[in-house]
């Protein structure tokens, strides 16, 4: 979110448009698949953070 508001973007603006990919291509973090060629369009990410090195 702070990069977000850093580069002038308004979140829920963006929301409010439903416009998430405007919103995260703006971010650099658009996730584009291409076509899949099926009628579904689930797609899952799973974060894992690593453990502290500290």
């Amino acid at each position: 979110m702070a990069r977000a508001w850093t580069m002038g973007l308004r979140p829920k603006d963006h929301l409010a448009d439903n416009d998430g990919h405007g919103f995260f291509e703006a971010l650099g973090d658009a996730v584009i698949t291409g076509p899949t060629m099926t009628n579904v369009n689930d797609f899952r990410a799973i974060f894992i953070d690593a453990p502290s090195t500290k």
